[in-house]
């Protein structure tokens, strides 16, 4: 594949930048994943609640989405390898900083730094992955989805036996030490991708950090890409990596009075499901369209987590099977939802489109989180579950200009 410079990008590379795309990604998530296992502890320890909890993790999720809407002066900047590379080793730094904060305050800004410091993942892995498998975004960007969630993955059963048996502080020692190796091999192995060749001669250019600025002629289809944005923003209410990430752990634990192990087992079923739904929803978006699929998993997303909200009377087997069908269809829409972004713009606005699209949808709708807090702490679980539903819902119906418009366009 050639970049438009005329670089060319072997077949090896290609697949080699997606991987170490996905890699980072999980890198990321190891750390986000842990996080709501502490939280049962965190309130304990620090004497909060659920509004409190709520209010500081929503906060944090606003600064570090509106931070990705730096994307585009990063991205044509910065090569892949330090913006990816980096952030990996700030988050093991902020880990241990957390591991050792004698106040709330202090655990927060740690996790404030970290979300920051981690902020270009999301919009420069995705231009990445966009940009070197135009003919397959789809799936590409579902990958990159995909190697968030295997990192999730991998922590929710050791994490929550670490977090018996050792405590939360040690917990998150442990974990600076693969983040800081991942951040290492990034540095060290990561390949020249798609429009990389020339960030040096470019910052000389335009030194100065502006607000993305877009031109009618670097988008395809405005008006999806809009729609597409508006939606994301929307369903953040109920955002697999964000809302259900958050308070699931809570919920089992605190809920359904569940012990820790067993909150860790079931989380990961979760998150199994977080593996294999974007992969089959990637899949299938390529071939079917993308709206198709968004609205099927939105409705089936809204079913099953008003389900599980229901949940904390039901028998353990039950929870289970619901907590692997939440898995499989709440984490499909984030990567399709780029993919169809990704689609309405010109390969050159990638990285600014992305920025944009991970400040609003992940800062603005990181409110989503505090709102919920507050919901989750005067009215209960299953309210919370109810409005992470109706999220879904309202999301599908910002669908249908964004659907008219691409017929519109095909027509």
């Amino acid at each position: 594949m050639a970049a438009e410079s005329g670089v060319v990008v072997r077949p090896l590379q290609r697949r080699r930048a997606l991987g170490l795309v996905a890699a980072s990604h999980a890198g990321q998530h190891m750390y986000s994943g842990l996080l709501p296992l502490t939280y049962p502890a965190i309130l304990l320890a620090f004497h909060l609640n659920y509004a409190t909890l709520g209010l500081a993790v929503g906060l944090i999720g606003v600064v570090g989405g509106l931070t990705q809407a730096s994307a585009g002066y990063v991205g044509r900047r910065v090569a892949a390898r330090w913006v990816l590379g980096s952030q990996n080793i700030v988050v093991a730094i902020c880990a241990i900083v957390q591991s050792l904060a004698p106040t709330y305050p202090l655990f927060a800004t740690g996790q404030g730094l970290a979300t920051v410091g981690s902020s270009q993942q999301h919009p420069v892995g995705s231009s990445v992955a966009a940009r070197t498998y135009p003919e397959r975004r789809g799936t590409a960007l579902s990958l990159t989805t995909i190697g968030g969630s295997v990192g999730s993955l991998v922590i929710p059963i050791p994490g929550a036996i670490m977090i018996a048996d050792l405590g939360w502080r040690p917990a998150l020692l442990i974990l600076s030490i693969p983040l800081f190796v991942m951040g290492i091999i990034l540095l060290l192995t990561f390949p020249p991708v798609p429009g990389e060749d020339g960030p040096r001669q470019h910052f000389l250019q335009r030194p100065h950090l502006h607000l993305p600025k877009l031109e009618r002629s670097q988008f395809v289809n405005p008006r999806a890409a809009l729609f597409a944005i508006l939606a994301a923003t929307v369903a953040a209410g109920g955002r697999g990596l964000g809302t259900l990430n958050a308070y699931i752990p809570v919920y089992l634990r605190n809920g359904m009075h569940l012990p820790e192990v067993e909150v860790g087992a079931i989380f990961n079923l979760v998150l199994l499901g977080a593996v294999l739904g974007p992969l089959l929803g990637g899949y299938l978006s390529d071939r079917l369209g993308r709206i198709p699929v968004l609205w099927s998993a939105y409705l089936l997303s809204a079913v099953a987590v008003i389900a599980f909200g229901m949940a904390a009377h039901f028998p353990v087997g039950v929870v289970v099977v619901l907590a692997l069908v939440v898995g499989l269809v709440a984490y499909v829409e984030n990567p399709l939802l780029q993919a169809l972004v990704s689609d309405s713009v010109t390969a050159s606005a990638q990285s600014s489109v992305f920025g944009i699209y991970f400040a609003v949808s992940y800062g603005v709708g990181s409110l989503w989180i505090i709102g919920l807090g507050q919901a989750i702490q005067h009215l209960g679980f299953a309210a919370g579950f109810a409005i992470m539903a109706a999220s879904y819902l309202g999301a599908a119906l910002l669908l249908i200009p964004c659907y008219r418009s691409l017929r519109a366009q095909r027509g």
